[in-house]
């Protein structure tokens, strides 16, 4: 939608998207996003650190850019590729199409892939849906009258993640809290990394819960538990 509403008033606006914090989290479909680039980080999918993967249309391979001289002109990496981080990239590749085995029946591995990709994001948005509204005879996020949800409780967008704060207690404080319970949560500043977002709403900072589809309804109704007793 976004893409479309840009080409809406420029047409010949070229397009890249940041897709490193949506890729572990459901299906991509590039072909469907009408734009010119798509940049991941495999670390934030099931990799390791120390690269990255673009894929970037026909119009921008044609662009001018830097290369070896001497080099083929469509070569865009300036050095020797780490072989070993495509072998762990093809690891991960073969779990998706394992995964999409376990919910498909279908053999081939595009259609494994894609039915991969959508049960991760339903499993996660079951188990976010039961953070913020609750679980069993645990009461969600939403009904805690001290916790603030960043975003807001309905938020269609939300892929496994929920930020909040709690009224009377710095954020820093309730990570702690949480990591001594065996929840690890990470805070968030308001610095050049989230300071976009939190300095506007007043806040200093804030805590990030992030689930995936390896994480459980338990360690959901663990969470809750702990913060109905500190922010209930």
């Amino acid at each position: 939608a976004i893409s479309a509403a840009i080409r809406a008033v420029a047409p010949d606006c070229i397009i890249v998207i940041d897709g490193i914090q949506h890729a572990a989290h459901g299906q991509i479909d590039i072909a469907s996003y009408d734009v010119d680039g798509y940049v991941i980080s495999p670390y934030k999918m099931f990799s390791r650190h120390g690269y990255g993967l673009a894929w970037i249309s026909d119009r921008m391979t044609g662009l001018e850019h830097d290369a070896l001289v001497g080099g083929p002109e469509d070569n865009w990496e300036l050095g020797t590729r780490d072989t070993g981080a495509y072998a762990t990239l093809s690891d991960v590749a073969d779990y998706l199409e394992w995964l999409g085995s376990q919910v498909s029946d279908s053999t081939d591995r595009r259609v494994r892939f894609e039915a991969a990709g959508a049960a991760i994001h339903q499993h996660e948005k079951d188990l976010t849906d039961a953070m913020i509204h609750g679980t069993g005879n645990l009461p969600g996020l939403a009904s805690m009258p001290r916790v603030t949800i960043i975003g807001g409780v309905d938020n269609p967008a939300r892929e496994g993640l929920v930020s909040l704060y709690v009224e009377g207690m710095p954020s820093a404080e309730l990570v702690t809290i949480l990591n001594q319970e065996g929840i690890r949560t990470h805070l968030r500043k308001a610095d050049h990394y989230s300071g976009n977002i939190l300095d506007p709403l007043g806040v200093d900072g804030c805590v990030r819960v992030s689930m995936c589809h390896y994480n459980s309804i338990h360690e959901v109704s663990h969470f809750l538990a702990v913060m109905k007793s500190v922010a209930g």
